[in-house]
């Protein structure tokens, strides 16, 4: 991963300790680590992630350093000790309404929702598609937000859902920072018994969230503009 590591750059040791689930899906129990000098908790997040995929692939699993949980801006110093904890037994579920910054899988989303009085499960995947003008190409999007209110007002959306259409459950995941062309930004994911409520459900909740979450997107082009989009276009 760029801007964990470089041959030039200071360099930081770090020991790494993985707890529970967590040393199967890494197949140890610790290690020690270099990362360039600034890197962050994020960064390093990402680095497990693709060195681990069964790491990068569950839910729930949260970094702390020295024995304390930190934001994902923390920045990594010589000599920490990072813990890698799964959901603690007994702890939080895991949330059926967020945003992320690592790539959107539906499977483990499909599979949460899947229960046998469950007839249907529609599902919604919104993906960045190439766009053209006269002289450019789209190359990408990128989503900010709002975050703190956008992850309320995502699972705000999923309880009006649950009490206004006839549905079992709902997942709705959005993600944020730079996505490339296919990737996909939104997934939302509607059991129900009944194939129209799953459909009508699902179509709500995309539509609702565009208008209501404050979530924004920027288009990048390949003469290197970025522009944002106007919310009230087409």
């Amino acid at each position: 991963m760029r801007g964990i590591e470089s041959p030039h750059s200071p360099m930081a040791k770090i020991t790494i300790r993985f707890f529970g689930p967590a040393i199967e899906m890494a197949g140890k129990d610790s290690m020690t680590l270099d990362v360039e000098a600034g890197a962050t908790v994020g960064l390093l997040a990402g680095r497990l992630a693709e060195m681990f995929p069964g790491l990068g692939k569950a839910l729930g699993i949260r970094l702390a350093v020295n024995r304390a949980y930190v934001a994902l801006d923390h920045v990594l110093n010589d000599g920490d000790e990072i813990a890698v904890i799964p959901p603690v037994s007994g702890g939080a579920p895991e949330p059926s309404a967020f945003l992320t910054r690592e790539v959107i899988e539906p499977a483990p989303h499909l599979a949460r929702l899947s229960r046998n009085e469950s007839g249907a499960m529609a599902t919604f995947m919104g993906t960045v598609r190439a766009e053209a003008e006269e002289y450019r190409r789209l190359v990408g999007l990128e989503y900010a937000a709002y975050e703190t209110m956008a992850a309320e007002q995502l699972e705000g959306v999923r309880q009006r859902a649950l009490k206004s259409f006839a549905i079992l459950d709902a997942i709705i995941v959005h993600r944020l920072g730079r996505l490339e062309l296919g990737e996909t930004s939104i997934l939302v994911v509607v059991s129900a018994a009944h194939r129209a409520d799953a459909f009508d459900a699902c179509r709500w909740i995309v539509d609702t969230v565009k208008t209501d979450v404050p979530i924004w997107k920027k288009n990048l082009w390949t003469d290197g503009k970025a522009e944002w989009v106007d919310p009230t276009g087409s």
